[in-house]
């Protein structure tokens, strides 16, 4: 009846927090339990962190849990996540953190247990991690700048997309690495088209111009959304392959994109890989006590066939 009655608690305590459908968890019995868990905002990403904690797992006998809410609306939710960790009480947790510009203690209460934890997404200070894996926004401005002055044989006019981010300083550092790297190049002409996203009016008709206009030669997005926006409009005035597109994101649509010649490159972060370093970490620290504070996630570049 003890037993029961837990399993019907732990029913319940899933339910009302929105137990994602895709949750899985091995059914082989193993020596540890680690949990992967996030904002439904981040699904496809922690989808595929588990991916590349679960190619790991068996190394060290262990499972691994992916938890994902149904509805996830702020930061009362962030406590979601860590209460259901708390109950679930594994040997390990991969957590991805949501960007949050004032003190993380005023939005969460992380528990006071001893569950070593590695983060993800962005890096909170206050917050007990073991170790947190990023980006390194200087060298991913300084990668996205060779890549381009390599598609451009070190000669062209480019025009890269600066969506408006709140004043992110990840953003701002991206940016200032990404300008910089091309003002080394005497025969580069790199021009930063700024936007507001709080414009009513088409921010994209002055890049319309210039493309139908022969004006520029390469395009650089630095987000998923202008990536996928710059390749519809391309495609919409006919210029595929005329232009050349450097993204940044991962999905179905840039794949497909990609595949056609449109998208020229895309840039994407390995989480595969950081699945696997975090699984690699979290035991480094069970077994050692101890792990790499931070660990910059690596970028990962595909090019298109089509020429």
């Amino acid at each position: 009846m003890l037993v029961l009655s837990c399993l019907y608690i732990f029913y319940l305590f899933s339910l009302v927090l929105g137990h994602n459908e895709d949750s899985s968890v091995n059914a082989k019995p193993c020596s540890h339990h680690i949990l992967v868990l996030g904002s439904s905002e981040d699904e496809n990403f922690l989808k595929s962190i588990y991916d590349g904690a679960k190619s790991v797992s068996a190394a060290y006998d262990s499972v691994v849990e992916l938890y994902v809410p149904k509805n996830y609306n702020g930061e009362k939710n962030i406590q979601a996540l860590f209460d259901y960790a708390s109950f679930i009480n594994p040997d390990g947790m991969i957590v991805c953190l949501p960007e949050i510009n004032d003190d993380a203690r005023e939005f969460f209460t992380v528990p006071e247990t001893s569950i070593p934890m590695i983060t993800l997404g962005q890096y909170h200070p206050n917050v007990p991690q073991v170790a947190y894996i990023g980006t390194n926004y200087s060298e991913l401005g300084r990668k996205i700048a060779r890549e381009s002055v390599e598609y451009l044989s070190g000669k062209g006019r480019i025009v890269i997309i600066n969506i408006d981010e709140e004043g992110s300083p990840n953003y701002s550092t991206l940016m200032n690495s990404l300008t910089t790297s091309f003002s080394s190049y005497n025969d580069i002409s790199a021009t930063v088209f700024d936007y507001d996203t709080s414009d009513s009016s088409n921010p994209y008709s002055d890049i319309k111009k210039m493309i139908i206009h022969g004006e520029v030669d390469l395009l650089v997005c630095l987000t998923t959304e202008d990536t996928i926006k710059i390749s519809q409009l391309v495609t919409e005035i006919h210029r595929d392959g005329r232009v050349g597109i450097i993204g940044f994101g991962r999905g179905e649509v840039l794949d497909t994109y990609l595949i056609k010649g449109t998208i020229t490159e895309l840039l994407s972060i390995d989480s595969e890989k950081i699945g696997r370093t975090a699984i690699n970490e979290l035991f480094e620290y069970i077994k050692n006590g101890y792990a790499n504070n931070y660990i910059a996630a690596d970028v990962r570049v595909r090019r298109s066939v089509v020429k």
